[in-house]
């Protein structure tokens, strides 16, 4: 089968367009990584991978005439796989998206054959503002469906959207982020020969994003004496954002001991550091935050998870796998993270990561969602 994944491809390396190319791959091959689904991949992202967020001046200007080029280009594009399922990554809930959706991409899609794959957990915001409703509920109605990651954020839109065209296919992770079981148990024997609590937080440095708590925590641990340590690996926004952050892991007075990496790219190396992690922390309340990639890596490496019960994420894990401590409160977050690393729980959660990972987030499981998903849209 022919599919067409029409979304933000990398660069840049944000969440979205790494979902996007990640589910274009899944389809390319299967399990025994033999072609499957004939994917074409079109690329309506800004220009050159900048993001889209639009600035004024001429930065503005430029954008604007990439995504009116890519207007009178895109129709094409969609005629070339003419009678094949749409799969559109990139719908937007924002005034701002939505308009350039509309005017940009809406215009050119197979309506009945293109199914709105949801990246963000704010998707229902679509419906309630005043500037979108109307039109996003016409846009909405005009699909052939509309598929999300979780139960959960499907349902914020059933007022919207009937059940029939209400779709749920979680995310995956890449092959190469994977663990091997061989490496997994290689790590849960390391972790038992070696003693200290490590933490890793992996993920944009971005303060809703929750490093600041993983901080505190760190703080909180060593001065009930415990030997913790934390990695920080994630993209800074600016320069002054990390001197902050450095400035504050100096006033606590752990500078041996929380280390700052910043952008990890190489997808071996992010493996490395889930399976040299006892424990995962991301208590995140990141606004548009729907079902992190970083949490299903981290279930991959059978590395127990500590995070907020927020988006998505209460679906992805339970206190088998994990625990939850509330955002901005480093105190709690400590309590739940010292919890879980305890001598006789750590291992049980990791062994239950790692199975949640195989039964819920594999490319298997996940490929085998979308084949059934597909093999309807098809049908029609």
């Amino acid at each position: 089968m022919t599919v067409t994944v029409l979304g933000r491809f990398p660069p840049p390396l944000d969440g979205q367009a790494i979902a996007t190319e990640r589910l274009a791959s899944l389809l390319d091959r299967d399990e025994a990584g033999r072609p499957a689904h004939a994917v074409q991949r079109v690329d309506v992202g800004a220009p050159e991978g900048e993001t889209l967020t639009v600035t004024a001046g001429a930065g503005a200007a430029a954008r604007a005439r990439h995504f009116w080029r890519r207007r009178a280009t895109l129709p094409a594009a969609l005629v070339a796989a003419d009678g094949a399922p749409v799969l559109w990554a990139s719908i937007s809930p924002s005034a701002l998206g939505h308009a350039r959706d509309l005017a940009v991409v809406a215009r050119a899609l197979p309506r009945r054959r293109t199914l709105a794959v949801v990246h963000r957990g704010d998707f229902h915001e679509l419906f309630a503002s005043p500037l979108t409703r109307r039109t996003g509920r016409r846009l909405v109605r005009s699909l052939g469906g509309v598929v999300f990651l979780t139960e959960g954020l499907a349902a914020r839109c059933a007022d919207e959207i009937p059940d029939a065209r209400r779709h749920v296919v979680p995310n995956t992770i890449d092959d190469a982020s994977i663990p091997s079981p061989a490496e997994v148990e290689a790590a849960r024997a390391a972790r038992g020969a070696r003693g200290g609590l490590r933490l890793l937080y992996l993920s944009g440095m971005i303060p809703s994003k929750g490093y600041p708590d993983v901080l505190e925590a760190l703080a909180v641990l060593r001065a009930r004496g415990l030997d913790a340590s934390a990695q920080f690996a994630g993209r800074w926004p600016s320069a002054e954002a990390e001197a902050a952050f450095r400035g504050r892991i100096a006033s606590l007075g752990l500078e041996g001991t929380a280390k700052v990496l910043g952008g990890v790219s190489d997808r071996a190396a992010v493996r490395r550091l889930y399976l040299g992690a006892d424990v995962f922390v991301l208590p995140t309340q990141y606004p548009v935050e729907a079902q992190p990639l970083t949490i299903i890596e981290a279930l991959a490496a059978g590395t127990p998870v500590v995070a907020t019960r927020h988006a998505g994420i209460p679906e992805m894990l339970s206190e088998r796998e994990g625990a939850f401590a509330p955002a901005g409160a480093p105190e709690r977050l400590a309590d739940a993270i010292a919890g879980v690393a305890a001598p006789e729980a750590w291992r049980s959660r990791s062994v239950a990561a790692r199975a949640r990972f195989e039964t819920a987030f594999s490319p298997s499981a996940v490929r085998a969602r979308w084949d059934a998903l597909l093999g309807g849209v098809a049908g029609h």
